[in-house]
């Protein structure tokens, strides 16, 4: 994906598409890299995009309103059809794990991961005023508010990682590190006023 075609990504069904048909054209040669961390495997696919019923259940078993943007995402892709591999450096015993989350498969993955963030910035589900959370890969979650904006959160590490949903993912899948423009950002809602 160029840069161009990054900056023109929205939260439409077409930009979710496009991410899907660019990243698995990019997973039919990727090389794995002798480090640690997840990576995904050659010839990953997409599952398929989830159905209206499959979205509500999905909602109602995280207690969560999806955003629509949330929404055109799962309806889209759901998830990869092969585990991500973390090959330790070479200096171990290889590892198979979820990369992208999907429905129904780690619903309970999800709901520790957003549990874990709101304990080390010591909130509740029932903190007032705290918006929603949901990771959709590893430590990278969209704000569920107005501005639906990605961050990167490990515990109470917080940075600002995309403007957007679909340009977090493509940020993740292509390594496209743009400048985010935080002049259109609101610095002093909840999340944000987290960030390091």
């Amino acid at each position: 994906m160029t840069n161009k075609t990054f900056n023109t990504l929205d939260c439409s069904i077409a930009s979710y598409q496009l991410i899907k048909k660019e990243s698995e054209k990019y997973w039919e040669n990727i090389k794995l890299d002798t480090c640690w961390g997840w990576q995904i495997q050659k010839d990953s696919k997409w599952k398929t995009g989830l159905s209206e019923i499959q979205l509500e259940d999905f909602q109602k078993k995280l207690g969560l309103t999806f955003s629509e943007s949330l929404k055109n995402y799962f309806r889209t892709m759901n998830g990869l059809d092969k585990l991500g591999i973390n090959n330790k450096a070479g200096e171990g015993e290889i590892e198979f794990g979820t990369t992208f989350y999907s429905y129904p498969d780690d619903i309970d993955t999800i709901k520790s991961q957003i549990a874990w963030i709101l304990k080390e910035n010591n909130l509740t589900d029932n903190t007032l005023n705290v918006p929603p959370i949901i990771p959709y890969l590893g430590h990278r979650f969209l704000i569920l508010d107005e501005e639906e904006s990605v961050l990167s959160m490990y515990g109470n590490d917080i940075i600002f990682w995309a403007e957007n949903l679909s340009k977090g993912l493509a940020s993740d899948i292509f390594s496209i590190h743009a400048t985010i423009d935080t002049d259109n950002i609101k610095m002093n809602t909840f999340w944000n006023k987290r960030i390091m």
